[in-house]
């Protein structure tokens, strides 16, 4: 079906109902500052980047078919975790996360009746050290959600307290430079809707998606007092999150089911799915995957819908890990969902994050959930960088992937490797040799004869080389992770030869006549622990000390 809906007549309406409330709001626009506070202390910056959980983090397997597709084995390696801001007394929890160039921006609320808000501006030019460099604190107003436009303003909704009757949606936006904020907040208050819960860009053109009673707006920034002048919008129920893509707009609504808009003058309505029904005042979202839409589904999971084919196409059924048997039914679902390339990232709030890859037919070769501390309440893939709101924070995750860099080497023959498809407890026996390439997801390696690899190793407990053993490796090692500290033991008259990054999160162990040595010039090794090395224990070659423990 194809139906013209509703423009600037409407929406003109509305104004004429609130526009007491937006009149009085614009003429306090130098009191709207005092709301929003930036420029939070020192300590609380350099405090909220928390790294005890830093480096390898355990996959799960789930209904796996890696045997036979070994290019979709990844890893994960948690990257840091951003401590939510506090005001009041109050804990905020991360709602939202839109990354641009250098920074990261995260958007905080207070579930129930209070309003209170914040948003963060994380440095995150070095991947290794993110840094918070901006903060901002509002005791007025909920932010659920942002994103930065071409100019690099921060446009933002949420729920205001200064709102009227049933409508408390505020969209509003402030301008930064070099991850720093400007003291401009522009604020419109008591827009339709319960609060606004997703906003997103469209072609230049700011959308709004609000709750309850709500509306799809579409505005553009304004040159006058109020902040955004409203060009269009449709009036829907229990609007719940939207996603543009290839001048389509899917909007998810829990009235109307799953939506399809394009927006020229006006919105047009092009088709609608039914949807499962959704679970009241519960957070969902939808992602485009192709020509797809992926959409959050609570206990049911997540549905993949097609617009063309006018239906659910499959479903991807929530899974648990093995050991989340104590995880109570209520927390198990599917709160958001988010897509980058062939993967796709399903927070599942206490059974945690899954990560699926799906093949041209739609159906998963590869799947693995995250062990990660918390719950997983909301996930944002950017690259291969992956933001995760979990109840202990801010995750930043990274994915490992099989990648053709890995085939290049100026020692190992990488090419004639076949990538590793074999159990997570590798031991290479004595008078033995192995060669494998790829991604490399281990608990326990332990090498008794000699092993060459061309990739990623990722092992989340122990690695051992026993004496008279060699490594070779181009690519990167990665050994265990802050929480649960790993050491790398190099046994007597045992070789580690090594061309890329050696990431060790404990000691380094090498005891007497035992080898570390870097080929190349582009080396780098960091050790969060000690390094150890005995009289007659040797570390050659040229590299980079990342943590400065070999001096």
């Amino acid at each position: 079906m194809t139906r013209k809906l509703l423009a600037l007549g409407l929406f003109s309406a509305f104004f004429i109902t609130s526009c007491q409330k937006d009149d009085a709001t614009t003429s306090e626009n130098v009191a709207q500052q005092s709301d929003f506070i930036t420029n939070t202390t020192a300590s609380e910056l350099a405090g909220a980047i928390n790294l005890s959980e830093r480096g390898v983090i355990g996959v799960a397997r789930v209904n796996t078919t890696r045997e036979a597709e070994p290019a979709w084995i990844f890893g994960i390696e948690q990257i840091a975790q951003l401590e939510p801001p506090k005001l009041n007394g109050e804990t905020l929890r991360a709602t939202h996360v839109d990354v641009k160039g250098d920074f990261a921006y995260v958007s905080y609320n207070k579930e129930g009746a209070i309003y209170l808000g914040a948003i963060d501006i994380v440095d995150v030019s070095d991947k290794y050290n993110p840094v918070l460099v901006s903060r901002m604190k509002s005791n007025i107003a909920d932010i659920n959600s942002l994103y930065i436009d071409s100019n690099d303003n921060i446009v933002f909704t949420g729920a205001s307290i200064n709102g009227e009757g049933p409508n408390h949606t505020l969209l509003g936006y402030v301008s930064t430079q070099n991850g720093q904020f400007s003291t401009d907040f522009k604020l419109d208050y008591g827009l339709a809707g319960h609060t606004g819960v997703h906003v997103l860009d469209l072609n230049g053109k700011t959308i709004l998606i609000s709750g309850n009673s709500g509306i799809v707006g579409s505005y553009k920034l304004s040159g006058s007092e109020s902040a955004f002048d409203p060009q269009a919008e449709v009036g829907l129920g229990d609007l719940r999150s939207a996603a543009y893509n290839n001048d389509q707009l899917a909007v998810l609504s829990g009235d109307d089911g799953l939506l399809n808009f394009s927006l020229e003058e006006e919105f047009i309505e092009n088709s609608a799915i039914g949807t499962a029904p959704l679970t009241a005042e519960s957070k969902r979202t939808i992602a485009w995957y192709g020509n797809n839409i992926l959409v959050s589904e609570g206990i049911d999971g997540a549905g993949i819908y097609n617009f063309e084919a006018g239906e659910k196409t499959t479903s991807l059924p929530l899974n648990v890990h093995p050991e989340a048997s104590t995880v109570s039914a209520e927390d198990k679902v599917t709160n958001a969902v988010s897509t980058d390339g062939n993967f796709i990232y399903m927070a599942n709030g206490g059974a945690g994050l899954d990560i699926i890859k799906l093949n041209e037919a739609l159906n998963p070769v590869a799947e693995g959930i995250a062990e990660i501390e918390g719950s997983a309440n909301f996930v944002q893939a950017k690259g291969e960088y992956i933001y995760l709101a979990s109840g202990s924070g801010l995750k930043i995750l990274k994915i490992i992937a099989a990648s053709e860099d890995a085939l290049r080497s100026e020692f190992l023959t990488c090419e004639d490797y076949e990538p590793y498809t074999g159990d997570k407890n590798l031991n290479v026996p004595s008078n033995s040799e192995e060669a494998y390439s790829g991604t490399m997801n281990l608990k326990h390696l332990s090498i008794e004869g000699i092993l060459s690899f061309c990739g990623d190793m990722l092992i989340e407990k122990s690695a051992n080389l026993s004496s008279e053993s060699i490594l070779n490796l181009s690519g990167n090692f990665k050994l265990g992770n802050s929480k649960s500290s790993e050491n790398l033991v190099i046994n007597s008259e045992s070789i580690f030869k090594v061309e890329g990054l050696v990431e060790i999160h404990g000691d380094l162990n090498i005891e007497s006549g035992g080898r570390l040595e870097f080929v190349g010039s582009d080396s780098k090794i960091y050790v969060s622990g000690e390094v150890k090395i005995k009289s007659g224990g040797e570390v050659i070659g040229d590299f980079e000390d990342l943590n400065d423990k070999f001096n």
